[in-house]
């Protein structure tokens, strides 16, 4: 009974938010139809969707969409496997931990987007310079989640691990890694959607490729609702990435007890 409770009240959110999207649409179409705000600076959707609909068809904005796509997929998973790969050996060593973990801390707040015009000197513009953008804002976090994760374990629940007889593979395996889980994944949801952004504001700034190049085409061109449907997208991409690694988090800690 519960479980189908629980379930209905999801059903019953998820709804509503739909029904809120809708009317939000509504009125936005209402409002810059009646003349209320101006209808060159606010497009109505139907507009909008439709000049979206002609980017579609046109083939320009699927070739663009696929190269922003690879530049995000690559940069986000090798940062994000390396970041963690990195924090857990930092982990594993106290002196390692000690010197490297304030330096982490120091760039994981610095925005990635800063580095950009030093990142244009070094590797130029190409794909590289979009791909390292999203690897750096990827690595750093997942580094330091990683390490932050690992450090609020309770030490004598490694302990008991160690006088158990655990090797150094079964106490990564099922201890640091199971606990540190939710802070690892915290990071992934975030940049997830830090990798997009970090993306198309790169290209928007330096590229003639992605769908940060056809932005700026859509600004020199006062293509407001081409603008729109291009920010559409990319919160669209963004949400679905967030999704996905939520989804992937609830199977990840079901499997080792937590609570979802």
């Amino acid at each position: 009974m519960f479980i189908s409770g629980h379930g209905s009240v999801k059903v019953l959110e998820r709804t509503v938010s739909y029904i809120l999207i809708i009317l939000a649409v509504c009125l936005w179409e209402l409002m810059s139809r009646s003349g209320i705000v101006s209808i060159a600076l606010f497009p109505p959707p139907s507009t909008v969707f439709f000049k979206l609909y002609l980017m579609v068809a046109s083939g320009v904005l699927l070739q663009e969409y696929f190269t922003t796509l690879y530049r995000v997929l690559v940069g986000f998973l090798s940062g994000a496997i390396l970041g963690m790969v990195f924090g857990v050996l930092i982990a594993y060593s106290r002196i390692a931990l000690r010197i490297l973990y304030p330096i982490i801390a120091m760039f994981s707040v610095m925005p990635t987007l800063a580095l950009v015009p030093l990142l244009i000197i070094w590797i130029g513009l190409n794909d590289m310079l979009a791909i390292t953008a999203v690897f750096l804002c990827s690595f750093i976090p997942l580094a330091y989640n990683t390490v932050s994760g690992v450090r609020h374990i309770d030490p004598e629940v490694v302990d008991a691990a160690k006088t158990l007889g655990a090797s150094r593979l079964e106490l990564l395996a099922k201890i640091l890694l199971p606990q540190a889980l939710p802070s690892i994944f915290s990071a992934l949801k975030l940049e997830a959607a830090m990798a997009w952004k970090t993306c198309f504001v790169t290209e928007f700034i330096a590229l003639s490729s992605g769908l940060g190049r056809l932005m700026i085409e859509a600004l020199n061109t006062l293509s407001v609702d081409e603008m729109i449907a291009l920010l559409l997208i990319l919160a669209l991409s963004s949400y679905g990435f967030v999704r996905f690694f939520e989804e992937l988090e609830k199977s990840f800690l079901a499997k080792w007890g937590y609570r979802v």
